[in-house]
């Protein structure tokens, strides 16, 4: 155990950003509830936009900067963030988050393709890679100097339970956001939306909201939240989210993916022990170029496809220990010409 230094302190409120999810079915007010909150917290907003364009359809009602998504991996989120903070901007919605969970690229996405990548159809291995860029993405809205607003759209949800009669009925248990389960306990208000444009508190951490029911939200909820966050003594500046980059998020993301190759190719006596522990010392070494991770990467890859080629016995022993040797010391233009010989070894 690390010994580092630890004290207590007084707890006091200090002011804060808003961390509002507003979650709903199709129609139920979302964006325009969310730009109605996001007026009253500050001059200067601004949009990302999921919904292929729909949030402009507000703009003569509200001013706003808007930037449209048309494929949703984390890092554009990150990304997009990190550009709010840089130029200036005071509130931030993200219209919607959903996206990122079930839209081209999203989270279910990554899965999908990893499971793919690594011919595996354990789903479990396939989330170690992706489940770090999605905490990822949370902890960078948590972390934002910005006022953050995001809507999520609502699925209905269902149980198979045991009538009186001992017969398996199927009941309707209510709306749950399209999003990885319990991601709304991570904001300080979540409001559900109906189609009557009737919000719903489902949980906050102020207390005067604790589950309110407000007909068609207005100016007045939004002065509510803005009081109780401007109530406390002044929080120090966190660091801004541009210092904390897609280069980032990309090494730690590769990381994770390159021990289960690396742990893969082992367990398939692709490489010895030895090399396996070279490897795993290299690729977990904190100050690591995304570049050396990316020339990992193409080497894995072909290693995977060379072991395959030799399991369909289309090239011989001997020629396949000439290929390796080449991977195992090529540098990156010499992987690019291997990659191009095995699939034409593969093709034939």
């Amino acid at each position: 155990m690390q010994n580092q230094d630890f004290s207590f302190e007084k707890a006091t409120k200090t002011k804060c950003k808003l961390r509002m999810a507003i979650i709903g079915p199709s129609g139920s007010g979302k964006t325009y509830t969310s730009l109605l909150l996001a007026k009253e917290l500050g001059n200067n907003i601004a949009l990302i936009d999921t919904e292929r364009g729909s949030a402009r359809k507000y703009s003569d009602i509200f001013s706003f900067s808007v930037l449209e998504l048309d494929t949703f991996h984390p890092d554009n989120y990150m990304q997009a963030i990190a550009l709010a903070e840089k130029e200036g901007f005071e509130v931030l919605i993200i219209d919607s988050l959903s996206h990122a969970w079930n839209g081209t690229n999203g989270a279910l996405d990554l899965v999908d393709k990893a499971a793919a990548r690594m011919k595996t159809s354990n789903s479990f291995a396939a989330w170690r890679q992706v489940t770090p860029l999605h905490n990822k993405l949370i902890d960078t809205i948590l972390k934002t100097n910005l006022h953050i607003i995001v809507t999520m759209r609502a699925k209905t949800e269902f149980s198979l339970e045991k009538n009186e009669k001992g017969k398996t009925v199927i009941r309707k248990i209510g709306l749950q956001p399209v999003q990885w389960e319990g991601l709304e306990y991570e904001f300080d208000i979540c409001g559900d939306m109906d189609l009557s444009n009737t919000m719903t508190i489902s949980k906050t951490r102020y207390s005067a909201l604790h589950q309110s029911m407000i007909k068609k939200p207005d100016k007045e909820l939004a002065l509510t939240i803005r009081e109780w966050l401007n109530n406390g003594e002044p929080a120090q500046k966190k660091p801004s989210t541009e210092q904390e980059t897609k280069p980032q998020t990309e090494i730690t993301l590769l990381q994770v993916q390159l021990q289960d190759q690396l742990k893969d190719l082992f367990e398939t006596g692709a490489i010895t022990e030895k090399k396996r522990d070279e490897y795993f010392k290299k690729i977990t070494d904190p100050n690591i170029a995304i570049g050396l991770l990316r020339y990992f990467e193409k080497q894995f890859d072909l290693i995977h496809k060379l072991f395959s080629l030799t399991k369909e016995k289309k090239i011989s022993s001997e020629h396949k220990s000439e290929l390796y040797r080449r991977i195992m010391s090529s540098g990156m233009k010499g992987l690019s010409t291997l990659e191009n010989e095995l699939q034409k070894l593969e093709a034939a």
